[in-house]
């Protein structure tokens, strides 16, 4: 290209000419001159003027049809070139929610002195996106959930294609998406985007931001993620059509890219009008880092997205093409063999892609596994892969995941450390099914169960938080706060796999003491969740700096509850004991905590009475009494507690019958001994004696 602006203008012509020849030697009939786009189509009216081109409405001589015209000026013919290249790439798009782009022409006018690039397309009588939020503005209504997600659907179909074909379109906003005859949104406008390849080198990005673009740009190339970002952007004007005019939801737009507080105040305002989901959805597209974004893959595969998505009638999934196809696999019903595992086997395998049939296979294959105690032993590797298979196949179907993950679940229990299911290939499914349906909390218990049985093996439990199991863990129990066992579970989960020192690091910067500690303060009258949450904070709690939340929880309080309402359950009372003795040891704040109540005028449990009732009601358990002991003896460093527990007679009303009771249990007898010595050498000498 180097030396074309010393060139007249015939060469210019003649030279562009040739190079786009070269490149479109298979597609020559798309490069015309100017005078052939006349001779084509005539000109019915000019709709908009300015950056970055002319549109026309133009009506074709060969099929009477109405198309547009965009017409973008190229600043030389080096521009041409590069964009004529492009326009070919869009050229072979064909989808239903991505407009159709009938011809291309590189034309070269004297008399501006300018090449210029010409695309014909679709023309559609409805309009865009942009009229139809206007018109809901001017009557100050919402538009209707169902209506909105069925928008979703259709953009997002179109955004999938187009990022498969690695391509970025640049300028999502509401002029830019259109609506078809059967009222579809329809991606359009590609005369701005530009080939992913193009842009990751950063070659042509000449678009300047606008309001509907990421925070990034500027900065950095556009992506996947900064498509995501305006469509976010582009959704929140759908949502909130209702309540401001273009004018003030364009400011709103700008004030936050500056402050995420005045979106969740937006958010705050719509929400008694749509479902948790749909404000879920926006605050996952607006994040303001591209690194927190998902990118199209992983947000099609959200579980809200796939509702929106199954509004549409597009066959972009593959799995849909499939089921089209026939003859693919088999449709029947399981009516016969339902207790024979080779024949519930075969049944999934024909109607692998059918998700209602899969459901009803891994259903029956559940309850043998269930019911039979040799199941494991008819189910081999190339089964368990099966499995997975349909798993994968059918990710968005809830019932064919909770029903696989209960069998995995099982055959776990007898797998050997070479088996497929500890493999990240079968582990890499877990993170898919969390993610996918990541408001559904039968489908998370049924995945946390999965990862708490895999997690016995160190193998497969690093696979697991390499592969982001903790994060999936700690969101789960964020979502459903209020599923006691879901909680339970996620925390026994957490416990087995922070055993692993690197493990515990991830579990560490995930924040997961304080979703622990939420988890107990919330459920402290589940003894299932009070067992589980002290046995993960008894792991937890060795990572340095996690007391912060750990204190502003009250966790030492919610210890000591948990102790009042569960005194006769001996495994809540002893992994309390551990955590307390855990904490009092290693932070002087607990320490104290644990002598009194948080607020003086409530009547909540204090932690010496109750640990002595503890004992008493578990004297003749070691492990338990072996828990209060490294506690009390923890506590006795500090002189002030030393000084409550001397009056409180810990030392001649309990650790001296510990004593007595224990003299051949070394593990209980050193503790008591040193403790009885820091409550004064009279005591201790008294107790010794006496035994």
């Amino acid at each position: 290209m180097e030396g074309y602006e010393e060139q007249t203008e015939a060469n210019l012509s003649r030279k562009l000419s040739d190079e786009l020849d070269a490149i479109v030697e298979e597609d020559s009939e798309s490069l015309t001159d100017g005078s052939a786009i006349d001779e084509v189509y005539k000109v019915l009216e000019c709709i908009s003027k300015g950056s970055p081109g002319t549109v026309y409405v133009v009506k074709s001589k060969e099929d009477q049809e109405k198309y547009v015209l965009k017409k973008i000026e190229c600043h030389d013919e080096s521009d041409a070139v590069k964009a004529f290249f492009e326009e070919l790439e869009l050229k072979k798009l064909d989808h239903p929610y991505v407009c159709g782009y009938k011809d291309f022409f590189v034309t070269y006018e004297k008399e501006d002195s300018s090449m210029f690039v010409n695309i014909i397309t679709q023309y559609f009588e409805k309009g865009n996106l942009d009229q139809l939020v206007r018109a809901y503005q001017e009557k100050q209504e919402p538009i209707p959930e169902q209506d909105v997600k069925k928008m979703i659907g259709e953009i997002l179909e179109g955004l999938v294609y187009i990022h498969e074909k690695e391509i970025i379109h640049r300028d999502i906003k509401p002029t830019n998406i259109f609506i078809n005859s059967n009222g579809a949104m329809v991606l359009g406008d590609f005369g701005v985007s530009t080939v992913m390849g193009d842009m990751t080198t950063n070659t042509r990005a000449t678009v300047k931001s606008t309001v509907f673009m990421a925070p990034e740009i500027g900065s950095q190339p556009h992506d996947q993620k900064t498509d995501l970002y305006s469509l976010g952007c582009v959704l929140l004007n759908v949502l909130t059509a209702f309540k401001f005019s273009d004018a003030e939801f364009t400011a709103k737009l700008r004030e936050i890219k500056e402050s995420q507080e005045d979106l969740n105040e937006m958010l705050e305002e719509i929400s008694k009008h749509y479902s948790k989901s749909m404000i879920t959805t926006v605050q996952t597209l607006l994040r303001p880092s591209p690194v927190t974004r998902p990118n199209t893959f992983e947000l099609s595969r959200m579980g809200f997205i796939q509702e929106c998505m199954a509004q549409t009638a597009s066959s972009q999934l593959d799995k849909r093409s499939r089921q089209e196809e026939t003859g693919s696999t088999k449709q029947y019903a399981l009516t016969e063999g339902r207790d024979d595992p080779y024949r519930v086997l075969e049944y999934i395998a024909d109607t692998i892609d059918h998700e209602n049939y899969v459901a009803d296979g891994l259903a029956a294959l559940a309850e043998i596994v269930r019911d039979k105690e040799d199941a494991h032993e008819h189910i081999d590797q190339k089964a368990r892969n099966l499995i997975s298979l349909a798993m994968w196949d059918n990710i968005f179907h809830k019932d064919v995941q909770i029903a696989g993950c209960y069998v995995l679940s099982n055959l776990v229990v007898f797998a050997p450390p070479e088996d497929i299911l500890f493999t990240p290939e079968v582990i890499t499914i877990i993170h898919k099914i969390m993610a996918t349906h990541e408001y559904e909390p039968e489908v998370q218990l049924a995945a946390v169960n999965l990862i708490l049985a895999l997690s016995a093996d160190e193998r497969a439990a690093r696979s697991i938080v390499q592969l982001g199991g903790i994060h999936d863990i700690v969101v789960a129990m964020r979502h459903a706060s209020y599923h006691a066992t879901l909680n339970a579970v996620a925390c026994m989960a957490l416990w087995s796999l922070t055993v692993d020192e690197e493990n515990l690091k991830v579990a560490g910067k995930e924040h997961a003491v304080r979703d622990v500690c939420l988890a107990l303060s919330t459920h402290k009258v589940a003894p299932e969740v009070c067992e589980a949450a002290a046995a993960a904070l008894v792991s937890l709690l060795l990572d340095d700096g996690c007391y912060d939340p750990f204190n502003e929880l009250d966790c030492v309080g919610n210890l000591i509850a948990a102790i009042s309402l569960h005194p006769k359950n001996a495994k809540v009372v002893k992994n309390c004991c551990k955590v307390l003795a855990t904490v009092v040891e290693a932070n002087e704040e607990c320490a104290y905590r644990f002598l009194t109540s948080d607020n003086p005028d409530d009547e909540n449990p204090t932690g010496i009475p109750t640990v002595m009732e503890a004992y008493r009601l578990h004297k003749d358990n070691a492990m338990v009494v072996e828990a209060i002991v490294r506690l009390l003896l923890d506590l006795s460093r500090y002189d002030d507690i030393n000084v409550e527990m001397q009056a409180a007679l810990i030392g001649p009303l309990l650790l001296s019958e510990v004593h007595k009771r224990y003299k051949e249990n070394r593990d209980i007898m050193g503790p008591v001994e040193e403790a009885l010595d820091r409550l004064g050498a009279g005591v201790a000498r008294a107790a010794r004696s006496s035994s």
